[in-house]
């Protein structure tokens, strides 16, 4: 009877598993509330689990501590964890906890799987790579270089070699970063140099160079690269000699810039009044005041200070020079510049942007010399015009000039000495259609009106004239200034019949 019990309690027994972290708890209970012992506890290990190492690289000689993040590392305190790297132990183990652990990696090469082995078993990870790599050094002589790159350096090469051919240097897999910046521009030249391309920069600055194999990046090299900015671009390409105009600089590495250096932007070798670091591609600057000429702006940051280039010209407000006068019927007029240099020739002329306007009208002008221009002017019946010109952005003051009423058309431009016939006499300016006192040479004609607007003509009778030849029609606006030649006033008299 008492072996038939047991072994019935012996098979009524159930097993509930719980999960302990690093084990698991097997409580054996009976079913039954009528069998009140207390389970039975064993406890089941479970294997150690690598979820995570930090670093992935470290160098052949070893001596890298690693950081392993997992799981039952801790299960038996006694019987601390091993720790292998390919097949070879660590060489020292640090179990903070069941979940993290610092092994120091022993010497190797290539890559070399990380496991974890406890009495409960070894890690099945199979992603927990650890790599051994080269820490390759640069050694070269300082040098300077521009923002935009594509220098080169040549470089000695420490703490190991590249390889004895150009296929072993591809199969190590070595780039380099200069300045944090990665670039793959590196070539082998023997197995203790190679030619590294330098990349564009943001910021330009003093910069060092390190190798790095396959992610692994090596010392930082005591040579500098010295990035200095460089200037693509000055708009407007004009400014006034009294200084205070704002010019837009575009070019890269203006991220090196000091904001708090006064003489980190310079026109013409002074200090800008006032500058702001838009972007590492664009400074907006307030230029001093400058002689009239060419002024060379410079950027200057830790690396150096940008090369020659864009240039920005101080000019002297130009004006047209007074005691000129314009035609009411418009056309091309030769107009004095004073004030400045329309430039020794049509190049120069054409680089200063130099524009001429009437309001918002701008007048097309062509260059003659330094200080005279043809500019084509509209009709106008105004007595006056205001006329400014500009050189790029840089305006000089409005002068007034005088709107010359004028005879723009004749029916006939030829009479004999005698008179009589009648001719149709068109005119232009302001006070047009109170013309009075027209004339043909020295000689009084009547000019009856008639018709308005672009219609209005005036009707005259030929006077008679003391002798043959050229001259030509004139007339007094209704304003009281009196008509100025132009080629369509002249009119001949002739002793012919």
């Amino acid at each position: 009877m008492t072996k038939t019990f047991r072994a019935r309690r012996a098979t009524a027994f159930t097993a509930a598993v719980v999960a302990v972290a690093g084990t698991v708890a097997v409580a054996i209970a009976e079913p039954s509330a009528a069998y009140s012992a207390p389970g039975l506890v064993r406890a089941a290990t479970v294997g150690p689990v690598i979820a995570s190492i930090t670093p992935l690289m470290g160098v052949l000689a070893g001596g890298t501590p690693v950081t392993v993040w997992g799981s039952g590392f801790n299960a038996d305190p006694d019987n601390p964890p091993q720790v292998l790297f390919g097949d070879q132990p660590a060489t020292e183990v640090r179990v903070a906890s069941d979940t993290k652990l610092v092994a120091v990696s022993p010497a190797g090469a290539g890559n070399a799987l990380i496991k974890v082995v406890t009495a409960a078993g070894t890690s099945k990870n199979t992603t927990s790579i650890f790599g051994y790599r080269l820490k390759l050094g640069a050694e070269f002589d300082s040098l300077a270089a521009k923002a935009t790159g594509g220098g080169e350096v040549i470089a000695t090469v420490t703490g190991g070699t590249v390889g004895a051919t150009s296929s072993q240097f591809t199969a190590l897999k070595i780039t380099a970063k200069v300045g944090g910046i990665a670039t793959s521009k590196v070539t082998w030249l023997d197995e203790n140099h190679v030619k590294i391309g330098l990349p564009a920069v943001t910021k330009a600055a003093p910069s060092k160079i390190q190798l790095v194999q396959e992610g692994f990046s090596g010392p930082e090299s005591t040579s500098v690269v010295n990035y200095y900015p460089v200037i693509a671009t000055v708009s407007p390409g004009s400014v006034a000699v009294t200084g205070g105009d704002t010019i837009k600089i575009m070019g890269t590495g203006f991220g090196g810039v000091d904001p708090a250096d006064p003489g980190a932007v310079t026109v013409g070798g002074f200090n800008a009044k006032y500058f702001q670091v838009i972007s590492a591609v664009q400074i907006d600057a307030v230029v001093p005041e400058g002689a009239a000429g060419n002024a060379a702006v410079k950027v200057t940051t830790a690396g150096g200070s940008s090369a020659d280039g864009p240039k920005v010209a101080y000019r002297s407000p130009l004006v047209i020079d007074g005691g000129q006068y314009l035609r009411a019927g418009g056309g091309v007029h030769l107009l004095t510049v004073s004030g400045g240099t329309l430039g020794a020739n049509a190049a120069e002329y054409a680089a200063s942007a130099i524009t001429v306007w009437t309001g918002k009208t701008k007048l097309a002008a062509t260059y003659v010399d330094a200080t005279h221009l043809k500019v084509t002017v509209p009709p106008s019946n105004s007595e006056n015009l205001d006329l400014v010109v500009r050189q790029d952005v840089v305006a000089g003051p409005p002068v007034t000039v005088p709107v010359a009423p004028v005879v723009t058309s004749l029916s006939m431009n030829t009479s004999t000495l005698t008179g009589g016939a009648t001719i149709k006499v068109k005119v232009a300016g302001a006070g047009a259609a109170t013309a009075t006192d027209f004339k043909v040479g020295d000689n009084p004609a009547v000019c009856p009106v008639s018709g308005t607007g672009s219609g209005l003509v005036y009707t005259c009778t030929v006077p008679a004239a003391g002798q043959a030849g050229p001259t030509w029609v004139t007339f007094t606006s209704g304003t009281g200034a009196t008509s100025k030649f132009t080629p369509a006033a002249a009119f001949s008299y002739t002793d012919l019949d």
